[in-house]
């Protein structure tokens, strides 16, 4: 029986050759950037029966702001009807909200306390 050669493949095999980085592809990795919170605005409106101390009050004591601050802020709503009491991210414009509300009613104020997008 003679030998039979075996038949080479159809196409030759790919072999890498070391080319030494030349040609190589790169990825580069895009930073990603996270966006800051959308801002919300929190708003005081005005009415003919809270008085204007416990405004001052609560500026004072939910929206961290001195005396003198307070009180413009207070004179703001009572004569434009509405003012910005401070802007902060939704949670803790919402937050802030709640709070005001609650103490308004809890000593019988109808102390409205809104917010919007900034």
């Amino acid at each position: 029986m003679p030998e039979e050669k075996p038949k080479p493949p159809a196409t030759a095999p790919v072999v890498p050759r070391p080319d030494n980085g030349q040609g190589a592809a790169v990825a580069e990795r895009k930073s990603a950037r996270t966006k800051p919170p959308r801002m919300y605005q929190v708003l005081m409106l005005n009415d003919d029966y809270t008085p204007m101390e416990f405004v001052v009050m609560v500026l004072q004591q939910y929206f961290q702001r001195d005396l003198e601050t307070a009180t413009l802020i207070m004179l703001k709503i009572h004569h434009e009807g509405r003012a910005v009491c401070g802007v902060y991210p939704k949670d803790v414009a919402a937050t802030k909200v709640e709070l005001v509300v609650a103490a308004a009613r809890k000593v019988g104020h109808p102390l409205q306390c809104t917010m919007e997008a900034a």
